[in-house]
């Protein structure tokens, strides 16, 4: 079946009457009531109903090598390589003892990747105090502007005593804080046994949740994308991509100090954002790329933050609903065509409201603005397994208790 381009509806055919349902018209008679419902139900079955249809969902023209390659590397490349929610939820312990396929390891970029533009977003509403990680060891560090900063560290138990695991840096939305991991997600318990390594004596990661800061007022983009009622404003600073972004350098310093513990595994670390927080995790993912393997962003479109070396940018995962009022689909399917151009290595999920594959953007007339900002703001919690499969597909080709050349010349190493 041809796939469809994004925005686009697919148009339906009528699929003539199989061979099998013209002989069974003939036995109809002599059947029994029971028997002939049941065959009627058989017969009437198209070629295309045992097809998941996630299957379908082929948007984007890729280059066939290309996508070839990312499947065996056990990337699910597109929503169609997943299975539907309910097995999901049958098979997600299984898939968590289940060690996963061969990563694919990127080496690492080295070097400035990102165009410096903007100007360092410096006016604050307020500081922000110690957020209640409950369960969970809280980092302190005082950022370049002489404000506190914060971070959640979710690891676990006995991580001490064991070797190196991966570690997921988690960015929180608009108007949150660090505790949405818990509020959120579910990846406090999934971290806890989740097999990102495919080893089964590493099996866990440690979550970094870092807080952003609350800033006294909106960025032009940020009003842009604003509605009649609601304009957001980011917590972490991406409008701003020099080497002194203080976001940036807060999170370094929140991992060199798991690192100086010797808690993480430098070839397995992740970002992961929320909304706003997915174009940090972008941003930081660029601008750190001798350090993420890769990241992944939920209702996020493009960051600001330009690419600027030869080869691709770090691989990522979008996940995005089809109808959302704050990130419109096809906002985010831009992005996505982007990356394609840079040869970049992408999957995507598109979800309806309950967090199933949905083949298709959503029309405006079926997508209201209270809808789309209710949709925003659900966490996709039962697609975390398709997320943590992908992160388990990548690596950064260094050792995993070594600094990069990188960062040994930009001061992060320990």
């Amino acid at each position: 079946m041809p796939r469809s381009r994004p925005g686009l509806r697919a148009r339906r055919t009528s699929t003539p009457a199989p061979p099998g349902l013209r002989r069974g018209r003939a036995l109809l008679a002599g059947a029994s009531l029971a028997g002939a419902a049941a065959w009627i139900a058989a017969a009437c079955s198209t070629p295309s109903s045992g097809v998941d249809g996630g299957d379908l969902l082929g948007v984007f023209e890729r280059d066939a090598g290309a996508g070839a390659a990312a499947a065996d590397a056990g990337q699910p490349r597109t929503a169609a390589a997943q299975k539907d929610a309910g097995a999901r939820a049958a098979g997600s312990a299984a898939a968590a003892a289940k060690p996963p396929k061969p990563p694919e390891a990127r080496p690492p970029s080295e070097g400035r990747c990102v165009a410096e533009q903007g100007e360092p977003r410096r006016e604050l509403r307020k500081t922000l105090g110690r957020p209640p990680c409950r369960g969970a060891q809280v980092l302190e560090a005082r950022d370049a502007e002489g404000s506190p900063r914060y971070a959640c560290v979710i690891a676990p138990s006995g991580v001490e005593t064991r070797a190196p695991l991966p570690l997921l840096v988690f960015f929180h939305a608009e108007g949150d804080n660090p505790t949405a991991v818990d509020k959120e997600t579910g990846l406090r318990k999934l971290g806890a046994t989740w097999n990102l390594t495919g080893d089964p004596a590493h099996a866990g990661f440690i979550v970094l949740s870092p807080q952003g800061r609350a800033f006294k007022n909106p960025t032009q983009g940020e009003r842009e994308r604003g509605s009649k009622t609601y304009t957001p404003i980011a917590p972490f600073d991406v409008d701003f991509t020099g080497d002194a972004n203080v976001d940036v350098a807060t999170v370094d310093a929140f991992i060199d100090q798991l690192l100086e513990k010797k808690l993480v595994d430098r070839r397995r670390i992740y970002a992961l954002g929320d909304s706003y927080g997915g174009h940090m995790a972008a941003t930081y993912a660029m601008m750190r790329a001798d350090r993420v393997a890769a990241f992944a962003t939920f209702g996020s479109d493009a960051p600001p933050a330009t690419w600027a070396c030869p080869g691709p940018p770090p691989p990522a995962m979008a996940i995005y609903r089809a109808c959302d009022d704050v990130f419109p689909c096809e906002s985010v399917e831009r992005w996505l065509r982007a990356r394609d151009t840079q040869t970049a290595q992408t999957a995507f999920l598109r979800l309806d409201e309950a967090s199933r594959d949905e083949p298709h953007c959503a029309l405006r007339n079926r997508c209201s603005a209270k809808k789309g900002a209710i949709n925003h703001a659900r966490w996709p919690k039962p697609r975390e397994a398709d997320l943590l499969r992908f992160f388990a597909g990548h690596t950064l080709a260094v050792s995993a208790d070594t600094a990069t050349p990188a960062e040994t010349a930009a001061g992060r190493a320990p």
